[in-house]
């Protein structure tokens, strides 16, 4: 568990910083309505943000807890230049006073044109090899495509993809589909990530659902 809530920090660049508010049933989003998918400051070096959570499982677990991300400096990574986003995960389950944290590094390409996701290192655990696509500046709702597919140090292999969907109201919703296996092919995790952006990329909420296949137990988290 600890492990692939660190790799959740990943999008978080895509799915922007926190401007809060919200509607309730609003009219649907013009189909031609462009939305930036990084917000101006996503990959600007000292940038920060911070999404707090809560949320439950089916386990009876009560959680809350935030997911704290700062940009670094550039440097390389899988013998590429690389910008590297440093994040901090702090989760507690209120029910029975589990913690769980963590702290690790993103990294994605240096051209805005050719943005892509390059993987994840931690203390543990590090990507060694990643097949990646291009992640556009913009998209308009309906659009969708591949982040990835990224083999870790124990053979595991996570393949990533994102879609555009219509939040309302001029809003729209930014999912971020994920399937982890191990080394033997067998599914281990797998997750939906959505995000309600404005136009501007900047973040309006955040919805987590991990699905923990070994421990059969499905994680639900709000964030702002």
């Amino acid at each position: 568990m600890k492990k692939y809530l660190a790799l959740l920090l990943a999008v978080i660049a895509i799915q922007g910083c926190s401007s809060g508010g919200g509607d309730s049933a609003p009219p649907p989003t013009a189909p031609d309505t462009v939305f930036q998918l990084f917000p101006s400051n996503a990959f600007t070096t000292g940038s920060t943000d911070t999404i707090n959570y809560t949320g439950t499982d089916t386990k009876g677990g009560v959680w809350n807890g935030t997911i704290s991300s700062q940009v670094q400096s550039q440097s390389t990574f899988l013998g590429q230049p690389a910008i590297p986003v440093l994040t901090q995960l702090q989760l507690t389950n209120t029910a029975n006073g589990a913690i769980i944290s963590n702290i690790g590094t993103v990294y994605y390409t240096t051209t805005a044109s050719d943005r892509r996701y390059l993987g994840y290192s931690d203390a543990s655990s590090t990507t060694v090899s990643a097949n990646t696509s291009t992640i556009p500046q913009t998209a308009k709702i309906g659009s969708f495509g591949v982040i990835g597919t990224y083999t870790d140090n124990a053979g595991a292999v996570d393949a990533q993809s994102w879609r555009l969907d219509d939040a309302g109201g001029g809003r729209a919703k930014v999912v971020q589909l994920s399937t982890e296996k191990d080394q033997f092919g067998n599914l281990d995790i797998s997750s939906t990530t959505t995000s309600v952006i404005e136009t501007s990329g900047n973040r309006i909420s955040q919805t987590l659902v991990i699905f923990f296949a070994n421990e059969n137990v499905t994680l639900t988290l709000n964030g702002s």
